[in-house]
């Protein structure tokens, strides 16, 4: 048990050496990832501590071959590669390695390592070729532009650079935050082996944009150099271009102003030439227009539409409201609208002649309707009321129907009986004896056609005058009844 604590403890001690050797004894270079610009001069450095006595030395590993160029002071290998290399050293606990005018064949693994030991420090370094400042197309100036919501390509160019660089993409609101752009985001390259390698990138981004990015920037980086402190980089302003929105659209009819007033938001900005108020959707007007808002004096008659468009190379925006009566126009008259082709696209065009007045025309036919309706009402009212008044007279007895027509037709239906007539033709008493019924006389609110007997016809006296039947007819003839 003893042997292997022992042995357990021999272990420890060892990595615990090697691990002390290889932090505190050897500073070797870092990062362990660097780079040097194609022609430029770089230093790799690497030092020990005090208490190691062995030298330091250089060995060229990029091949795998582990190859000593240096062992201290002294240039070990004579090949032509290191011609260009030499190592410079302070004290005797440094040793540093320096490659001049480096060239695209100094690429390369080196390690640092004290010698006869197993401690050592690599690190990787990189002939790198520096191309031209990146350049963001398309330029409008020196701005991107672009139209909201519309997806347009924005293209970045790093050309001749070595290693390939990857191309990133940044974008933010004007005086906002960057953030950087993973979708739609693509790259192609292109090598040149009569220029040490060197390549041609070129970036694509399929850029959506936001109004709420006008004014904002849009930049693009070259990633993948290590002899850069600052990565290459470059920013473009972005114009984005966007359809007007209305902003403002009052009708002021206070203190007699009566004054339509519009105002838009828009890129490129409207000009006072293409706003239009638009009245009832027939009469259109081009108002004054000055820092930035634009008014009309209006003179409406009633309640009206009033809308008011601004108009840029990408759209029209527009907004109505409800004017209220009161206002007088003085400047201008209404005109027509025409559509014109022009290079913008189709715009509203205000005819030179001046037409009729349709509104005022409008509004008159409205009045006369008006009219017309309130007589044929009253019409109408007094017809009601005077068959309401015919109607009361007739209340106090129901119409009996007729042959049939109405009521229960299970039970035979009752004739109206006529007056009994004396000889002279007069009317008898009613039973009441109250009230003398005389023909054709209609107590219950009915007119009854003549009735006669359709049994047999009247007799004549003989001097042309018939005898009046005093007896019950067995018969009537059908009665024809309407209301008065």
């Amino acid at each position: 048990m003893e042997a292997i604590l022992r042995w357990m403890c021999t272990i420890l001690l060892a990595t615990l050496a090697v691990e002390r050797c290889q932090s505190q004894d050897l500073i070797g270079p870092s990062p362990a990832n660097q780079g040097v610009l194609r022609d430029g001069t770089h230093t790799l450095t690497c030092s020990k501590s005090a208490e190691v006595t062995d030298q330091l030395s250089w060995v060229d590993d990029t091949d795998g071959g582990g190859i000593l160029m240096f062992l201290g002071l002294t240039p070990i290998s004579s090949a032509d590669k290191y011609k260009n290399f030499a190592v410079v050293s302070n004290n005797a606990e440094e040793l540093n390695l320096v490659i001049n005018t480096a060239e695209v064949e100094d690429d390369g693994v080196y390690i640092c390592q004290i010698a006869g030991t197993s401690t050592q420090q690599q690190v990787t370094l990189k002939v790198e070729v520096l191309g031209s400042p990146l350049e963001i197309t398309p330029m409008d100036g020196d701005r991107v532009t672009v139209t909201d919501g519309e997806t347009s390509n924005i293209v970045c160019t790093a050309t001749g650079y070595r290693p390939v660089v990857t191309i990133e993409w940044y974008h933010k609101k004007s005086g906002g935050q960057e953030v950087q752009i993973t979708e739609g985001v693509s790259q192609t390259d292109s090598v040149n082996p009569s220029d040490g390698d060197t390549s041609d990138v070129v970036g694509t981004l399929e850029y959506t944009a936001s109004k709420d990015y006008n004014n904002g920037e849009v930049k693009c980086v070259a990633t993948g150099l290590y002899s850069q402190e600052n990565d290459p980089q470059t920013t473009s302003t972005l114009n984005v271009q966007y359809e007007p929105t209305i902003t403002k659209l009052q009708y002021d009819g206070r203190d007699d102003v009566n004054m339509v007033i519009c105002s838009s938001d828009a890129n490129p900005e409207v000009s006072g030439a293409d706003y239009r108020i638009i009245v009832n959707d027939t009469d259109v007007y081009t108002p004054t227009c000055a820092d930035g808002e634009c008014t009309l004096s209006l003179d409406v008659q009633y309640d009206t539409d009033v809308r008011c468009n601004a108009t840029n190379s990408i759209g029209t925006g527009t907004k109505t409201i409800i004017a209220v009566p009161g206002a007088v126009i003085t400047t201008p008259e209404p005109t027509t609208a025409a559509t014109t082709k022009s290079d913008g696209g189709d715009k509203d065009a205000i005819s030179t002649d001046a037409g009729p007045n349709v509104g005022a025309i409008a509004a008159g036919v409205v009045v006369g309707i008006i009219v017309l309706a309130v007589i044929i009402a009253l019409l109408v009212y007094f017809l009601v009321i005077r068959k309401g008044n015919k109607t009361k007279n007739s209340q106090g007895s129901e119409l009996k129907p007729v042959n049939g027509s109405g009521g229960d037709s299970s039970k035979p239906k009752d004739r109206p009986t006529p007056a009994p007539r004396n000889s002279k033709g007069d009317a008898h008493d009613n039973e009441e004896g109250k009230k003398k019924v005389k023909p054709n006389d209609n107590p219950d609110g009915l007119l009854y056609a003549q009735l006669d007997h359709s049994n047999k016809p009247a007799r004549n006296s003989g001097n042309g005058n018939n005898i009046i039947r005093t007896e019950e007819p067995t018969e009537y003839a059908d009665v024809k009844t309407f209301i008065v």
